[in-house]
């Protein structure tokens, strides 16, 4: 019988044509709505799975799943001790769009810093003398601070670097590098200028930067965060920036997604937002999608996944 693997119109522009190659039919879905998943693809082996949450109660309605292969890094959508329970894998792609990640958090900083974005509106609207009138801040020669140091804080701070930055990092587990300093907690909230976040959001990181960080944070520094939501406390996000206790904020991510209509945030003039899409570029996507792909097939032929993040025995 036929093996299926269920992916989005996006990934089919970079694996679809390898997966028909292989004898396996890909059935492409446009979205990984539970409901939507059942709907179409209750048949499916696996999964090349996005951010959409995948609940517990859908393994006893897909029979023939076998893998569920996270395209990116974070995998807090699913459960992976239930998932193997049910003798499902569940797999990431640590590194894939680490280089894009790091980029958009540089982009981020520099956005904000030049208030590029407030000056090219306001200019479209028809008003020059506003960018005439706005100061910028030079990133170089400032203090960022890195929470968290995988695959994307080391991109960061390399890049970090070449702009001349001091580097400030945080890793619960200290690690040697060579583009910063390892430094406590406490320490990276007080000194830095911008505060970057690369957690996972997992038991002890939820809600790990709340008043009493944004309280330690310099009134003129900037909080960046384009890795989960959950990480902040949003209500004393919004508070700390309503109130000006921070400068602003560059957001990615959020405690839902997309962000609702009615969010505080959204009516924050010190906040650049983008909708959870800091991972997307071309090279990031074929390469998460590759290896995302390689765990499925891996899978299919008896064989451990390779970058798995369960364990079925």
């Amino acid at each position: 019988m036929t093996k299926k693997i269920l992916i989005t119109p996006a990934i089919e522009r970079f694996v679809g044509q390898e997966i028909k190659d292989k004898g396996i039919e890909p059935v492409v879905v446009d979205g990984q709505d539970a409901d939507l998943i059942l709907q179409k693809a209750s048949d499916v082996d696996g999964i090349i799975l996005m951010a959409d949450p995948f609940p517990n109660s859908m393994y006893a309605k897909m029979p023939n799943l076998k893998v569920l292969a996270r395209q990116g890094v974070g995998y807090d959508n699913v459960d992976p001790k239930t998932a193997a329970e049910n003798g499902v894998w569940v797999t990431n792609t640590p590194g894939g769009n680490a280089v894009e990640v790091a980029e958009n958090v540089l982009a981020q900083m520099l956005i904000l810093s030049k208030h590029l974005y407030t000056i090219s509106k306001k200019m479209r609207e028809g008003d020059s003398s506003y960018g005439e009138q706005q100061m910028a801040s030079q990133i170089s020669g400032k203090t960022l601070g890195i929470v968290g140091y995988g695959n994307i804080g080391h991109e960061v701070a390399k890049m970090a670097s070449g702009f001349g930055m001091n580097v400030l990092i945080y890793n619960r587990t200290p690690r040697d590098t060579k583009y910063g300093k390892m430094v406590d907690w406490n320490q990276l909230f007080k000194e830095s200028d911008y505060v970057t976040l690369h957690l996972p959001a997992v038991q002890g990181t939820i809600g790990s930067v709340a008043k009493k960080e944004f309280d330690m944070m310099k009134e003129s520094a900037y909080l960046i965060n384009l890795g989960r939501g959950p990480l902040v406390n949003q209500d004393d996000m919004v508070d700390a920036l309503k109130n000006h206790h921070i400068a602003g904020a560059g957001l990615d991510v959020y405690d839902k997604e997309p962000l609702p209509m009615d969010s505080p945030i959204r009516k924050l003039d010190n906040v650049f937002m983008t909708p959870h899409c800091a991972g997307n570029s071309v090279e990031a996507w074929n390469a998460m999608s590759h290896t995302a792909l390689d765990n499925i097939l891996a899978v299919f032929d008896g064989k451990k996944p390779n970058t798995p993040v369960n364990e079925v025995k």
